[in-house]
């Protein structure tokens, strides 16, 4: 089993890269009126592999550029974020 550090690259798909397009397209869209907050987000994406690994401040950062509310979420939802990613089965 391979540790991963960020100096450590490997061929694992970011969070980024599983972002479902339109909330590609919602972040890319927000970021024109709140380029450091979206940046950010982004960020964290390309930094983290698992929802999982993603603070709760983070969490809820992706979900604020979202058409998502907080309370629309199922408790689902934000143990594993599926909603916002395409799921490679």
């Amino acid at each position: 089993m391979k540790i991963l550090t960020k100096k450590t690259k490997t061929n694992m798909t970011t969070l980024y890269d599983k972002l479902k397009p339109e909330y590609k397209q919602k972040l890319e869209k927000e970021a024109v009126d709140y380029p450091s907050l979206v940046g950010g987000v982004i960020n964290s994406l390309k930094d983290n592999y698992l929802w999982s690994h993603l603070t709760i401040g983070q969490a809820k950062d992706l979900i604020q550029f979202t058409d998502k509310s907080y309370g629309g979420m199922s408790s689902y939802d934000w143990s594993f974020g599926e909603t916002f990613f395409i799921c490679e089965d």
